[in-house]
């Protein structure tokens, strides 16, 4: 074991385990309604945000394992990337944009605009590229979750096109 651990990382890292723990033992219980009995457990309302959650469980033990157990890191390896700070600004306006339009605009429009700037922050600036991932995923997923997991959507306002699919 490296008695110099990369400080940061063992942070990041237990962070990203206590939000992904969090989720699991209290926020999704808590904060869910789960019918008495479903057939499929996919169609759970709890099946996908309990899986993303343990994937952050699993994320932030695997960093802080690395952390701790990797080679001391270099001057360099320590360094942030030089657009970091935008760029998690950047996310975390998206996803804040997004949590407040999806009642009024719906799930397709606000995922297809938050999509898209998350895209475009990526650095793909190939719009023709963008703006089809920004489009077709969203329907895709709406479609995904009405017709087969046979969960609500909110419509906004596509609702007077899509009241009828």
């Amino acid at each position: 074991m490296n008695a110099n651990w990369n400080t940061r990382d063992v942070f990041a890292g237990a962070l990203i385990l206590a939000i992904g723990l969090v989720f699991v033992f209290i926020l999704i219980p808590i904060g869910v309604d789960e019918p008495r009995r479903v057939k499929y457990a996919a169609l759970s309302p709890s099946y996908y945000p309990r899986i993303v959650a343990i994937i952050l469980v699993v994320i932030g033990a695997v960093v802080v394992t690395r952390a701790v157990f990797r080679p001391t890191s270099t001057e360099m390896d320590s360094e942030a990337h030089p657009t970091a700070v935008r760029r998690l600004s950047g996310i975390s306006a998206i996803l804040v944009a997004f949590a407040i339009l999806l009642t009024p605009l719906g799930f397709i429009v606000a995922s297809a605009l938050a999509l898209f700037a998350a895209i475009w922050l990526a650095g793909e600036q190939r719009i023709h590229i963008n703006a089809a991932i920004s489009v077709i995923l969203p329907v895709l997923l709406y479609f995904f979750f009405l017709k087969v997991a046979r969960i609500p959507i909110p419509l906004g306002v596509l609702k007077p096109v899509l009241e009828g699919v």
